[in-house]
């Protein structure tokens, strides 16, 4: 049964390939005209939907390329693989009929069509681009896109990098440049897609590097580019969902014996279960610190961190395992939330069950109820899939989903007390030491005492913490992520303690691990990073899932700064040799990046850390209210989701890497960040990613981000910087959103960008010594008395006493006239005299480029 799934899913994946290779694959006359028949409907007296025979010149020709399952026989169950795929537009079997109707399902979601302006003709088709969602979304905007021409914007025809991710202005382009820049797209994923791994030893592997593949290669490719349709739902969505439904409906058919024409086209029959899962408890998990853990914490967050992505997507994967569903079977999955489609059948649901319990049992036995999974099951029909119809099932699925927030721990199967906890202490190991140092949660595991991810340390820790130290270590490295089953034949022991879910076993390594693939002991084989270039690399299963990380570089050695801060000749030696091994950078040594060498090639500066936290501004809202009725649909929300989720995990990790290369990830992905770095870049680091991702939404007014920036000591656990910086961003949020709030002020985005030019011209002041130092601390009590004016004019009622604050202009005047610099009077006079139109203008926040000017300059 799953071999036959997964092929009827994959020919829903590849059933419009066609469309792809159509005018770029070198087809015969002869063969598109013996193969019309088989393929083709017969639309007013000819033939129609010739895409079709492309995909299946496409299977054939490609047969090199492709797993010889697909044009050989004896692969699952009834017809052969390219009537599969091909023959959608003309099915003749029961099992093309699934491949049809999911093609139908999912073409139903997507196919609004425009009211107004001009049809695409059928030789245009190379010329129309693929339109952004993220344009029209809005309660007061998607309503007014009704024709192709209210669209200013357009995705390019390049694969997706770092760069194309971003909408150009749409500018008309001949019909011979736009063939071009297809066959160019098409003959670069022909190259990449003879480089997939696993194609001889795995399928199912295979399978879902493929999947990647396409998305890389067919995301700014219209699913639909002729007549009146609106064309911003890409060919790989619409491939995507079509996979999805495939496999849902021959399930659901197959198991109930309703494997029928008539039975297969009815649509007002719940086949579908619309399972959704949430993890709970992710920023406790991640957060959490204790003791020793500052030791290591650099690691260790960066493990817990990528350990929950592993979490939501080993949570899916056992799912499909248990449910026989490949892994196209899920529509979404980002931020620790997923959707995937599943059979309605007594079967599924209880099974679904079983892996609730199983992944919730092993994350209380390591968590005690910090973190849990929920998952819910929404019965669906077919027809409730169709445009018009699909907002009612999507809000019954999330208010499911709600509802489950409040069992987010099964109180029958781990209420009461943990009866064995202190039994599972091992007194052989040292007194003081029993208790994990790191989390101070779980009891501590001999096997990690002298494990070499500690080293030179010798610490000995619970298995969990070990792991996350382990992973975060790792992924630094240029290696790929394998996802492995719990027995799988590893060799050596850098590996898990601690198997996740008790199935799932994780190792780093730079080979396809071909070996493991033909036993089935290897799962998946994940490329987690983005090439320097902002590219993606193209052999194994693509998942953004492990953000920039700053690591020691040769040019370190040279940074005296850095080198200054060492207290000891030992501490001094052991960043050298980190230095050598390329390491993480510790949170310390980010802190000593805010330094900076003066005139006298002093270090000044304060050594401290900047946290920045931001999301996206009403996304629930925009999600729910953002597109029409007919425009609301599973493909374009997938779509939404990927697009905002590659902005966050796809160009933030680029633009850091580029630009902020000292910034550490703690998580970005879904629709926000969270990033720790020097404490003087972050408000740089802020607006350059305001201003960005106004361009990647097209400048679309409705949709916005917030932003919290705090700063700390590097010695502050982190638990108390992530709670700092939730309340940062929460005073964004309530100061109206669309807003930056840093040294306890919250203002506009345009606002923060004028004040950080005050910052530069406070700077050329200290240069040119226009001012003395105590004038710049006046200027402090100064803009107060400012900021408190400005309440006392809100106020319904002052006292005489609180009026003095109003005499800060001419207290302004008299400070500067007595500390300006007399050699320079009349210059210093004039420039530094305009903070007072900027103290008038920007009251109390004014101190955010004041604040930056004296922290740079204390020694």
């Amino acid at each position: 049964m799953k071999e036959t799934v997964l092929k009827i899913s994959l020919a829903g994946l590849l059933h419009d390939i066609g469309k792809f290779a159509q005018g770029c694959l070198t087809v015969s006359q002869e063969y598109l005209n013996n193969n019309a028949g088989l393929y083709q409907p017969i639309r007013e007296g000819r033939h129609t939907h010739v895409h079709a025979v492309y995909t299946a010149a496409f299977i054939e020709q490609m047969a090199d390329h492709l797993p010889k399952q697909l044009n050989s026989g004896g692969w699952g169950e009834g017809d052969a693989f390219i009537n599969l795929a091909a023959g959608h537009h003309k099915p003749e079997t029961q099992m093309q009929w699934i491949v049809t109707m999911a093609d139908r399902i999912s073409s139903g979601l997507d196919r609004d069509t425009f009211e107004h302006g001009e049809k695409i003709a059928f030789q245009d088709v190379k010329k129309t681009r693929l339109l952004p969602v993220l344009e029209s979304l809005g309660p007061s905007r998607c309503g007014c896109f009704d024709s192709e021409e209210k669209f200013k914007y357009a995705y390019p025809l390049f694969p997706i990098t770092a760069q194309s991710i971003f909408p150009e202005k749409c500018r008309g382009k001949d019909r011979q440049t736009a063939i071009a820049e297809y066959q160019g797209l098409f003959d670069d994923f022909c190259d990449h897609l003879r480089g997939l791994y696993h194609r001889e030893s795995n399928i199912e592997l295979w399978t879902q590097h493929l999947d990647s593949l396409l998305m890389t290669y067919t995301s700014h490719i219209p699913a639909a580019r002729v007549g009146d349709v609106v064309h911003d739902v890409s060919l790989y969505d619409h491939c995507r969902t079509t996979a999805a439904i495939a496999a849902a409906l021959y399930q659901y058919h197959a198991i109930s014996d309703t494997m029928e024409e008539a039975a297969i086209r009815e649509g007002n029959r719940e086949k579908f279960l619309f399972v959704g899962g949430d993890f709970y408890g992710i920023q406790e998990f991640i957060f959490s610190s204790h003791g020793e853990s500052r030791k290591f914490r650099s690691k260790l967050l960066r493990g817990r961190s990528f350990a929950v992505s592993l979490f939501t997507e080993l949570a899916v994967r056992l799912i499909c395992d248990r449910l026989d569903l490949p892994m196209l079977a899920v529509l979404l999955n980002a931020a620790g939330k997923f959707h995937l489609l599943a059979p309605n059948l007594p079967e599924t649901r209880k099974r679904l069950i079983e892996c609730e319990d199983k992944i919730n049992d092993w994350l209380f036995a390591h968590t005690y109820g910090e973190s849990s999974l929920g998952i819910t099951a929404t019965p669906a029909t077919p027809d409730e899939f169709h445009a018009g119809r699909f907002r009612k099932l999507w809000d019954r699925h999330l208010q499911n989903l709600e509802r489950r927030k409040y069992k987010k721990v099964n109180l029958e199967r781990h209420g009461g007390a943990v009866t064995d906890f202190l039994a599972s202490f091992n007194n052989d190991i040292e007194p003081g030491k029993r208790l994990c140092p790191l989390c101070g949660k779980r009891p501590s595991d001999a096997k990690t005492e002298a494990d070499k991810v500690f080293q030179p340390e010798r610490t000995v820790s619970c298995a969990l913490c070990r792991d996350h130290v382990f992973l975060g270590a790792n992924l630094v490295k240029d290696q790929m992520v394998a996802v492995c089953t719990q027995g799988a034949d590893i060799k050596g022991n850098d590996c898990l303690l601690a198997p996740i879910f008790d199935e799932f076993q994780i190792i780093f390594r730079n080979s396809p691990l071909n070996e493991l693939a033909e036993k089935g002991q290897l799962l998946d084989l994940l490329q987690t990073g983005i090439e320097p270039d902002g590219s993606l690399s193209g052999k194994a299963t693509m998942k953004l899932i492990n953000g920039h990380v700053p690591c020691y570089r040769e040019e370190d050695n040279y940074d005296e700064c850095l080198l200054e801060s060492t207290k000891s000749e030992d501490k001094l030696e052991e960043m050298i040799e980190q230095i050598k091994e390329v390491g993480i950078k510790t949170f310390s040594h980010i802190a000593v990046k805010a330094r900076h060498k003066d005139e006298d090639n002093r270090c000044r500066g304060i050594e401290a850390l900047g946290v920045l936290k931001a999301d996206v501004d009403h996304l629930g809202m925009l999600f729910g209210c953002g597109l029409t009725e007919r425009r609301f649909t599973i493909s374009r929300l997938a779509t939404v989701s990927r697009q905002l989720n590659s902005f966050f995990a796809l160009y933030l990790p680029h633009l850091l890497l580029q630009k902020f290369y000292n910034t550490y990830t703690v998580f970005a992905g879904g629709d926000d960040l969270f990033l720790i770095g020097p404490w003087n870049k972050m408000a740089d680091l802020a607006c350059e990613l305001r201003e960005q991702f106004a361009r990647f939404v097209c400048h679309n007014p409705g949709i916005t981000f917030s932003a919290g920036i705090t700063v700390h000591k590097p010695n502050t656990p982190v638990d108390a910087m992530a709670e700092a910086a939730e309340e940062t961003l929460s005073a964004a949020k309530h100061a109206g959103r669309n807003r930056v709030t840093m040294f306890g002020h919250s203002v506009t985005w345009d606002n923060f960008k004028e004040l950080l030019k005050y910052r530069e011209v406070m700077r050329q002041w200290l240069e040119k010594k226009y001012i003395s130092d105590s004038m710049f601390y006046r200027f402090n009590h100064l803009i107060a008395m400012a900021q408190q004016e400005k309440h006392l004019a809100e106020a319904q009622s002052i006292t005489i006493d609180e009026m003095s604050c109003v005499k800060w202009p001419a207290l302004f005047r008299y400070s500067l006239a007595r500390n300006v610099n007399k050699d320079k009077r009349e210059s210093a006079m004039e420039e530094v005299g305009q903070a007072a139109a900027w103290i008038e203008t920007h009251r109390g926040t004014v101190s955010i480029p004041l604040w930056h000017v004296l922290y740079e300059k204390r020694a």
